[in-house]
């Protein structure tokens, strides 16, 4: 007997998107993880002109805390993921379905001391991210253990947030931090939403910078830069298909799988 319309042209949609896009039906999703951030640093609100890039370490404190208020800047470069996406799906068949962020720590445990007096007391709490459209901050330089330093008249320093804000910002959340002991080889995985600013340059293959702050008056959060031995910063980024735009090659597919159904016979 013959299929029914509404079963051929189901059958027909499906065996179209099979001739027009093979690779991307088969390829449902990948993950590209980028292992290290390209630039970073903390900001100390207790010396607001000094830049602290290539310290080892990154803070989140609040105004409030003992040691003042301390925020941190990322830049991740996402050139490499691009183009291995490109090179599984062909440029502009796929799209970002999910961004995590990961972050270690070499101190993690509730109320200890770090090593450097300069930074708080390890504290649970909330903090928060925002995406930056200014990605043109300088990360500075320094001995690898927090000392300031003055490499640059551009460097990022505490002072910079309001320049770094002013250009834009989208904000991405506030998520909870517990400290989850001492071993850097352990992270704490954050989600990320997508963000229409933050997927849009993540897919440029460009520079994506993202600002961290306190989001309650407890949290005193340390986490390892690139410029730690190890734990470096991660942003893993999915993706999924995005079946190539021909509309004349689906009617061709179409309409030829539509005359091999009607060929067929059933019992």
């Amino acid at each position: 007997m013959k299929y029914p319309l509404t079963l051929n042209l189901m059958k027909c949609a499906t065996f179209g998107l099979g001739i027009l896009c093979p690779g991307s039906l088969a390829m449902a999703q990948t993950t590209y993880t980028i292992n290290d951030s390209t630039a970073d640093a903390f900001l100390s609100g207790a010396n607001p002109t000094l830049n602290y890039g290539a310290a080892g370490t990154l803070a989140i404190a609040p105004a409030s805390s003992a040691k003042g208020e301390f925020d941190s800047v990322l830049l991740f470069n996402t050139a490499s993921a691009v183009n291995q996406f490109n090179t599984d799906y062909g440029a502009g068949n796929w799209t970002i379905s999910g961004v995590q962020l990961s972050l270690a720590s070499n101190f993690g445990i509730q109320g200890e001391k770090p090593t450097s007096n300069l930074f708080n007391n390890i504290n649970a709490g909330s903090f928060g991210i925002d995406w930056l459209s200014d990605n043109t901050w300088t990360e500075g330089t320094g001995n690898g253990n927090g000392t300031p330093g003055y490499p640059y008249n551009n460097a990022v320093t505490f002072d910079s947030i309001p320049s770094l804000q002013a250009s834009g910002l989208d904000t991405l959340g506030t998520y909870t931090y517990t400290p989850p002991g001492n071993n850097n080889n352990v992270y704490l995985n954050y989600t990320l939403p997508l963000d229409a600013s933050l997927v849009a340059n993540a897919s440029s293959g460009g520079n994506v910078s993202l600002y961290f702050f306190a989001a309650d008056k407890q949290v005193s959060y340390l986490f390892d830069s690139l410029n730690n031995s190890t734990g470096h910063p991660e942003l893993a980024l999915t993706v999924i298909a995005v079946p190539e735009a021909n509309p004349a090659g689906f009617l061709t597919a179409c309409l030829g799988g539509y005359l091999l159904l009607r060929g067929r016979k059933t019992t």
